[in-house]
């Protein structure tokens, strides 16, 4: 039996910019798609990255707590939060429910084993 990681692609700017958000999915898009994954899900929002309390971040944690996420994809790991200890904090909650999250611009792969950086995933390049 082949497994299918199921994909939850997170995208978040500081202020108003259309095109960001717009670029950002793409690319996280683009890379679930090579990488051969089952997206199930995309949030996208704007603003601060300075709390964790945002609509679109809880509608990513909220399918993380469900069991329908393998991994959450970010263009890099300032869209979770600005902060390393917020974070940090974000992380270890998907590691509680076995969960990784991928920044595809820092090429990090953040899981129980914690941060390991990548090259490709699954024939995947990081479309930068």
């Amino acid at each position: 039996m082949v497994w299918e990681m199921r994909a939850f692609l997170y995208c978040r700017v500081a202020h108003q910019d259309t095109f960001a958000l717009e670029h950002q999915r793409f690319l996280l898009d683009l890379y679930a798609k090579r990488a051969g994954y089952t997206i199930i899900g995309a949030a996208d929002e704007n603003g601060s990255g300075l709390r964790l309390d945002r609509p679109a971040l809880q509608k990513v944690t909220e399918a993380v707590a469900a069991g329908k996420v393998d991994v959450v994809l970010v263009h890099n790991l300032t869209r979770i939060g600005r902060e390393w200890g917020m974070a940090q904090s974000y992380i270890d909650l998907l590691n509680r429910h076995k969960v990784k999250l991928l920044c595809i611009r820092d090429r990090l792969l953040f899981d129980e084993n914690g941060a390991t950086p990548i090259l490709t995933i699954k024939k995947a390049e990081c479309p930068l």
